[in-house]
């Protein structure tokens, strides 16, 4: 054998650094009190099993943003970029000749909140 064949390649899938959950507790629950369990779970976008796990070891689970408020925030972000156009054109130009859009940018943000 040459020096070549002698040395594996490490290729692949590095291993996990966690620990095997090896352990289990087994927990029964009414038919409502599950469907619950799986509309939370659903909510805050984990399984069944780990929303469980989650609320045993930490008390509580965070949740995740919604679709609604990942919208808010992707419509929020675009409005927080028109306005620093805006102050950028009013600090070359003077704000009087922005400050017609610029009340525009506002009112589109109030209502942003206003429709939640």
């Amino acid at each position: 054998m040459d020096d070549s064949t002698k040395k594996k390649k490490n290729s692949g899938r590095p291993p996990k650094e966690t620990d095997k959950l090896i352990r289990s507790i087994n927990l029964k629950l009414t038919a409502a009190d599950y469907e619950t369990v799986q509309e939370k779970a659903a909510k805050v976008g984990l399984t069944t099993t780990g929303y469980a796990r989650e609320m045993t070891l930490n008390g509580g689970v965070k949740s995740r943003f919604t679709p609604e408020e990942l919208d808010l925030m992707r419509k929020l972000s675009g409005e927080a970029n028109n306005l620093n156009q805006l102050a950028k054109r009013a600090n070359q130009a003077g704000f009087s000749r922005v400050g017609n859009e610029v009340m525009v940018v506002l009112e589109w943000i109030k209502a942003l909140f206003d429709d939640r």
